[in-house]
């Protein structure tokens, strides 16, 4: 086996984890979204980190953000609330329903940060926030008020207040960045069961099948030598598939290559299963062999479809600048 076509198995196997990529990204955008609403829980269960059970059920009560919450309340019953909250809009509707909650009642055009900060000393905030969470707002405010100096209004706070709420965010995220690593791996074991996408026999088939190798290399030319600031590749280039033109396009993509290429090496048809089981070999080996091979192919899905168009992309044009492929 010599190099190029060496390259055009592996061309051809990273093509195919790119399908099965966008595949798991469609299929997890709709169970986050439209059935457990995970972007939304996980937020409130963030918030609730920071603020404690009281102060989070008022701040979701506000009107600012009840509205939002009624919205998603319509599209999913179970849904708790929004999915993102800007962090002015947090702020903002933090010190509302501190200074209402209070008592204090300046007026709404010359609030400052003192009337701020007679709001979270007073005794009705007790009732609602922890005495942690009181500390570090006052700690806020107070040095807030210190840089600002004689400026009376509230925006620096507002500022503030946050930059604290993005920097919890940022933390938050990374927590369900991970819990959603391993949903992705779960979802795309799954798959690859149920396309029967063995990483070892589609890489296998691709190797004695030079039919197969080269009508799949010539598809991936298709696909990838197009205009590079096409919308497609602008979408296969990002992190963009949530977004409805990119979610569309990428479902036309799936449904072109993956549920309509039938010469993709995947499937439970007889030719996939002649390769994969031998009759006069050992069925243990064998069947060990297969989930190992739909493992490997959970793992590399669970990279992303940036990653593998980013990596295809490398290698066609390493492939390009080298010696003509053997048909």
């Amino acid at each position: 086996m010599n190099i190029p076509s060496t390259l055009n198995v592996a061309i051809g196997l990273f093509f195919i984890y790119l399908l099965l990529s966008l595949l798991i990204s469609e299929i997890q955008e709709f169970l986050a979204s439209s059935i457990f609403d995970w972007r939304a829980k996980n937020l409130y269960r963030s918030i609730q980190f920071i603020l404690g059970d009281s102060a989070t059920e008022l701040l979701y009560q506000y009107p600012l953000i009840k509205s939002w919450k009624d919205y998603k309340q319509r599209v999913n019953k179970e849904s708790v609330g929004p999915s993102y909250i800007p962090s002015s809009t947090f702020a903002l509707a933090i010190i509302s329903v501190i200074i209402e909650k209070s008592g204090v009642q300046p007026e709404i055009d010359s609030l400052t940060i003192n009337d701020f900060i007679a709001a979270i000393d007073s005794d009705e905030i007790k009732q609602f926030f922890d005495p942690d969470q009181i500390k570090m707002f006052k700690i806020l405010a107070v040095k807030t008020k210190n840089k600002a100096g004689d400026i009376p209004d509230i925006e620096p706070l507002e500022n503030a207040i946050s930059d604290w709420f993005q920097q919890s965010m940022i933390r938050a995220s990374g927590v369900y960045k991970r819990q959603v690593k391993l949903i992705t791996l779960a979802i795309g074991f799954l798959v690859a069961i149920g396309l029967n996408a063995d990483t070892l026999n589609i890489a296998n088939r691709l190797f004695q099948e030079p039919i197969l190798q080269e009508n799949l290399s010539q598809t991936i030319n298709i696909v990838l030598t197009q205009d590079p600031n096409s919308p497609l590749n602008n979408c296969l280039n990002s992190d963009l598939n949530s977004t409805k033109p990119c979610q569309n396009l990428t479902e036309n993509f799936l449904y072109s290559y993956l549920f309509n290429f039938s010469s993709l090496p995947l499937g439970w048809d007889q030719s996939n299963l002649n390769q994969q089981f031998n009759l006069g070999g050992n069925m243990v080996i064998q069947l060990f062999k297969v989930i190992l091979g739909w493992g490997l192919t959970a793992i590399a899905i669970s990279m992303g479809s940036s990653f593998w168009f980013d990596l295809l992309n490398k290698l066609i044009n390493a492939r390009n600048t080298g010696s003509k492929p053997q048909s």
